[in-house]
This record gives structure tokens, sequence and C-alpha cells, in this order.
């Protein structure tokens, strides 16, 4: 028996142990027993127990224990702290408690900080995080940057870029030190500001004192004046004497001012003053038709995905024409739709020549010339700095031509056409040449072959064709390949979906077959947003009808991730990844 119960062992614990021990202690310090040291700040004397503080602060341990002078001494002064900071510390250390408020909080966290009293900081930092106001951020950030609390500094930066104007409102903000300034007006991440606003703000700031006024170019070579409408400029940028009186702020004006006046020219004049104001890209779409017997009308909706994170589509603007079957290319964040159908017809009969540019900082068109053929069911692509467009068919029949369109003299002209006629083919641009594939030709075997352009030579030469025909499909371009996906293939009198996915390496030229789609699209949207291939409606030969469907290829992992679907069921569906500004609407 006794052996029995030597092997039972068994171990307990009491959860109010940790409180009582608390308070145990706290009411020896109040009742002034077995206190063995005072701490003194300034004219203020604090007793305590030497082992309550070296146990909760690393500072004190080291003082009391690590053989220094002071842990002899009866009374020990310090420096470097306020008498207010060190009592919440000392409260804080017999009651686990700490009461925080605007008026004491640097007090509490200076002296945090200075004693090594982690748990502290990190309540400090919860408190000033749910401080944050336009009234209060820039104070907080002072003490972000003076206390090096890199946490809190993020928070602050991410609040001030969400309220940036009304915070520019506020006295303190004329106080903020210049590299801070700089700090935000370069940024990528304020949200819900025009640029016209944030000059205000920056003139403002240097107008406060005179000695700033030689900071002027330093400051507003920040601001995106070319980005501002001509009206802003004239009314309210020029009539400031500092951007007259300075010779680089003459030079920001003249800068917009030419970006304004020469549209066509705005490639050749990009810098850092006229990108748009995001790091996120969204994906947009253009047009579309439901393809209906009774009715021929297409969309005029463009809708946007905000990032690769987001579940749903949203409305952003609408074209001035309905399109379907146009394509688009984008270039220095401006997107150009090219060619397609006004009208819902199944032949080339409704192919239209009309091209437009958007401008999603402005949410602005402007048309610019128009093809010299009209087309539908071609392939649009940039190369080098200027757009291209390859065969297609209109109401002539299929076509072959090529057309080369350079912004800058607003003009498209004609360049080496294809070797064959062909329509419905997918197209993109690699490296430095630009590749078609598949589509409808003379033979079966053009529904697989690959063309390769070369704009050096102005050269088409067949390169190895694709494992599956297939027309009416898409192609994209990654890093280090380029994929065909979908479409249909016509058998007799029926078509069929091409669920097939593979991907072509140039270097090699080869074509490598990967996981295929779940459900069939051809005449469908596809474009690359963050490693991942969106394929927007079209249509579905199983179900013989337009889908809403958005399948998703994650090019990563050769996975297809969970469906999205658009808005409406539509086939021809244009599609682009494009930088959008970030305001409340787009979010």
């Amino acid at each position: 028996m006794a052996n029995k119960n030597s092997t039972l062992r068994c171990s307990f614990s009491a959860p109010s142990h940790s409180a009582t021990l608390l308070q145990g202690l706290s009411v020896l310090r109040a009742q002034g027993q077995l206190l063995d040291v005072v701490l003194a700040v300034n004219e203020e004397h604090f007793q305590v127990h030497k082992a309550v503080l070296a146990a909760c602060s690393d500072y004190f341990r080291a003082m009391f224990t690590g053989g220094m002078r002071e842990s002899t001494q009866d009374t020990i002064e310090l420096k470097g702290l306020s008498a207010r900071g060190l009592k919440h510390i000392i409260d804080f250390a017999y009651s686990s408690e700490v009461t925080l408020d605007l008026e004491c909080i640097q007090d509490v966290l200076g002296a945090a900080v200075f004693l090594q009293m982690v748990p502290v900081v990190e309540l400090c930092e919860e408190f000033l995080k749910s401080a944050m106001s336009v009234e209060t951020c820039l104070h907080i950030g002072q003490m972000a940057t003076t206390f090096s609390l890199s946490s809190l500094k993020e928070s602050v930066d991410a609040f001030t870029f969400r309220h940036f104007l009304q915070i520019a409102e506020e006295e303190d903000f004329l106080h903020i030190p210049l590299e801070r300034l700089i700090f935000f007006l370069q940024s990528n991440k304020l949200k819900n500001c025009r640029e016209i606003d944030l000059f205000r703000a920056a003139v403002r700031w240097l107008q406060y004192d005179k000695s700033r006024r030689a900071l002027a170019s330093s400051v507003l070579c920040h601001v995106r004046f070319p980005l501002m409408r001509s009206s802003e400029l004239v009314d309210s940028v020029q009539t400031v004497d500092i951007m007259v009186e300075d010779v680089l702020c003459r030079q920001y004006l003249l800068e917009a001012f030419n970006y304004q006046i020469l549209p066509f020219r705005q490639h050749e004049m990009q810098s850092v003053r006229t990108l748009i104001r995001s790091d996120v890209m969204s994906l947009i779409t253009f047009g579309g038709t439901p393809y209906t017997d009774n009715d021929r009308t297409v969309s005029t909706k463009v809708y946007y995905l905000p990032d690769s994170a987001s579940r749903q589509f949203k409305e952003l603007t609408e074209l001035e024409t309905g399109c379907s079957h146009a394509c688009v290319a984008v270039l220095d964040n401006f997107v150009y739709i090219v060619g397609g159908q006004q009208l819902q017809y199944r032949s080339g009969e409704g192919a239209v020549d009309s091209c437009f540019r958007y401008d999603p900082h402005l949410n602005q068109w402007l048309r610019i010339q128009s093809l010299q053929e009209a087309r539908i069911q071609f392939q649009l692509s940039v190369l080098q700095g200027k757009l291209y467009t390859t065969g297609g068919r209109n109401r002539s029949g299929s076509l072959s031509s090529v057309e080369c369109y350079c912004p800058k003299k607003n003009e498209w002209s004609f360049v080496e056409p294809l070797k064959r006629r062909i329509w419905g083919h997918a197209g993109t641009a690699f490296g430095e040449r630009l590749y078609v594939s598949g589509g409808y030709g003379v033979s079966v075997d053009d529904k697989k072959t690959l063309h390769c352009y070369d704009p050096g030579s102005d050269q088409w030469n067949f390169r190895a064709p694709m494992n599956e025909p297939r027309v009416l499909h898409a192609m994209v371009s990654t890093r280090d390949r380029v994929y065909a996906l979908g479409g249909r293939m016509d058998h007799v009198d029926r078509c069929f979906d091409v669920l097939a996915v593979e991907y072509y390496i140039p270097d090699n030229d080869q074509w490598t077959t990967v996981t295929p789609m779940r459900a069939g699209q051809s005449e469908a949207g596809c474009c690359l947003l963050d490693g991942k291939i969106y394929i927007i409606g079209g249509y579905n030969w199983h179900l013989n009808n337009v889908t809403s469907i958005v399948q998703v290829y994650n090019t990563q992992t050769d996975e297809w991730e969970r469906d999205l679907h658009f808005p409406e069921s539509f086939a021809g569906i244009a599609c682009t990844p494009l930088k959008l500004p970030q305001n409340d609407t787009q979010s």
C-alpha cells in the first residue's frame, strides 16, 4: 500500500494566487512594511520593494543585482524621467494596471521606455492607437518617433494617409518637420486627396515661416501638377507668388501646362509627377454583349475589381458609346479601347474603326485617330511604346493586315501583315516580340498555329504550334511564359468548349499542358492580376449560353481558385489591370 501511494503525484495551481500576491505586496507598500529602497525624482520620493521592481523591469534588475553602486544605496536619484511617469510605473508594478490619458501619456511612455517596462510600453501603444484622431495623430506620431515605436508609427502613417487633408488644417500640421511633410507628399498611399488640395496644404506649411520659402521647390516637387485640371493650374496655382518667384517651381508649372495641352505627347512626358497615386492594381472591364436575339444593344458599363483579394465587381463609370469585342491595352496607365462593335452582330458586319483613350485619374475619354480598317475579333498589344492590331474581320471579310499606332503622332500605319488572314485568334506581347495563336484561318491546322512578330525586322515567323486547336480563346503573358486558355473548337455542325490550358516558353519554343479549366469560356475577357489569370464571362457551349462566371487561375500553384461572378452574363468583355485613384468610391 505504501508503494502504491508513493507513485501518486499531481500538480495543482491556484488561479487567484498571482492576483493575491500582487494585492498582498500592494498592501505591504501602502502600510510601509518591508520597504527597502527610496526612488527620488526631482523633489518627489517613492518608497518601494527592490524585489518587486527587479521582477518586472530589466533596468531595475540590472541596477539591484548587477553590482552597481545603487544596489547598496537607500535612496536612488533617477534622471531622464518625470515623477508622474515613475508613479504610474510603480503603480503598475504593484497592480498590473495603469490609468492613461492624453495628459499623462508622454510621461508614462517615457518612463516605461527608460525603465524597460515592456508591458507598459505595449499598453501605452494600445492606448495611443485607440486615441488616434485628426487632432491627435501628429502629436502621437512625434511620440512614436521619439521613442522608436515602429508599430505605432505605422498606425500613425496609415491614419494620416487616410485623413491627410483634414490633418493639414490643424495647427500641429504647421510644425511638422520637413522630412515628414515630404514623406507624406511623395507617397502613393494618400487617399481622397486631389493634387490641388495637396498643393494648398504644402503652401500653407511654407507660408507659416518665411525661412521656409527657400524650401519651396524641394517640397512642391512632390505635388503632381500635371494631374491637376487646367482650370486649377490657371486659377489656383500660377496665382501663388511662390510658383512665379521660384525658378524650379516655374518649371513644375510649365511641365504641367505642356502635359495638359499636348495629350498625344503625354507618354514621352512621364515623370514621378505624372504617376497616379496608387500602388494597387485593379481589374477593369469594358462593355460586352448579352447575345440576345431580340436586342442588338451592347453594354456601356465599366466595372472594376478593386484588387486581387476582392470578390465583387463594382461599377466605375460608363463608356461614351457601348461596345463589345473591343480590344484594350494599357500604356503609362492610360487605357486604349480599340475597334469592336457598337451594335450586336454575329458576324463582322458590325465592326467599327473607332478608338478611345481613357484617363482613370480624371475619368476622361479622349477620341484618338481611327483604325485604317474596322475590326472585330482581332488582337491588340503594346510593344515598345506602340500599339499593334492584328487580323480580325469586318463586313469585307477576314483580315491579315497589321496596324501600328504611334501615340506621339496619333497615327495608325500598316506594318508587315500576317502570313494569312485570321480572325477569332488571341495574342499577347512577351519580351520584344508579339505572339498570335489559333483563330479561324484557311485550314484546321491554322487553329493551332503560333505566329511571332519582331518589330525590329518587321517580320512574322511561325513558331511551334499549340497542342490544342482553338478559336475565340485567350492569351496572356506572365514573367516567363505565355498562356493559351479556353476558346472553342468546331466539329461538323457543333461547337465544343476547349478546357485545355497550355503555356509556351519562347526560349524553348515548346508548349506544356497544365491543369484544365473547370468550365468552358470563349469570347471571354482575360488578363493577369497579381500573378493570377482572370477569365471573365464569355460563351459556354456546354450550356449553349453566355455566362457570368469568372475563373481564376493561380500561375504559381497551377490551381484554379474559387470562382467569382461578373455582375452580368456577357460575352465580348474587354479587360485589363490598371491603377485607379484611391478614394472612398473605389475601395
